[in-house]
């Protein structure tokens, strides 16, 4: 990379706009676990493919199931498993899997609100059980496992009863708002929110990590630009750009 600033990522010998005006886009449909890490890094990106890029966003069981509906790309960022899954339903290629980040579930309020005691299960427990309502997600990889959580812990009842489930989006959003206590979701989700604190990640015991990972659709016919995808999220400048976003690189 040439002259790059981790301060605002800028690149000096731009070449990239011209080099895309006669290219079709790459298309990469992406979590939004790792959405600002592309956005950080989209100038690079297209420098390093000499393309421009186009991006889909979502939740990654909502990507999938549009996958499946037929839109198709040249990558997909997503969890592991899903993209484990596409490749054996013969829509992503064989052994295209490349594991990027991994990402904590985390918890917020709303900004200088105060912070309620999640350092153990029992706090944990005790917190939902306490706070009057809790926004979760519905698809995303968070939202599954905080699902599956609530009901371990034995407060499911309790929980769903005072929790919005968002279909998609940040469950940030209406804590900023003021319409929820608490939120919970990735670490690097709720990092994308203005007007919340994000005061602790979910205790050792009761936590995930979530493995996010690159897949290639079997017919994309990008492979010099897709490997110099990979080998830029390598790179040094992009692995100091994906742990500030709360993200740890594989």
């Amino acid at each position: 990379m040439t002259a790059l600033r981790y301060d605002h990522f800028s690149i000096s010998n731009y070449k990239h706009i011209a080099m895309t005006t006669h290219l079709k886009p790459l298309k990469i449909f992406s979590t939004l676990a790792v959405r600002n890490v592309l956005k950080t890094i989209t100038p690079e990106l297209e420098n390093v493919t000499g393309r421009a890029i186009e991006f889909d966003y979502g939740a990654t069981m909502q990507l999938s199931e549009r996958i499946r509906a037929g839109s198709r790309g040249d990558i997909i960022l997503a969890v592991a498993s899903s993209i484990d899954e596409l490749a054996s339903e013969g829509i992503l290629r064989p052994s295209s899997r490349v594991d990027l980040v991994s990402s904590d579930v985390a918890m917020a309020v709303k900004k200088g609100a105060t912070a309620p005691d999640i350092s153990s299960v029992e706090a944990l427990t005790a917190t939902l059980l306490a706070t009057p309502s809790i926004v979760m997600s519905k698809q995303g990889a968070s939202g599954l496992y905080f699902a599956g959580l609530i009901k371990r812990l034995g407060v499911e009842r309790e929980v769903l009863a005072k929790a919005t489930v968002l279909a998609e989006g940040l469950t940030g959003e209406p804590v900023a708002r003021g319409e929820a206590v608490l939120a919970v979701q990735q670490m690097s989700e709720l990092m994308q929110v203005a007007g919340i604190d994000i005061f602790a990640k979910l205790p050792p015991a009761a936590q995930q990590s979530t493995i996010f990972s690159l897949g290639v659709f079997k017919d994309s016919t990008e492979d010099e630009a897709i490997e110099k995808i990979i080998a830029l999220m390598r790179t040094p400048a992009v692995i100091e750009v994906i742990r500030s976003q709360g993200l740890d690189p594989i």
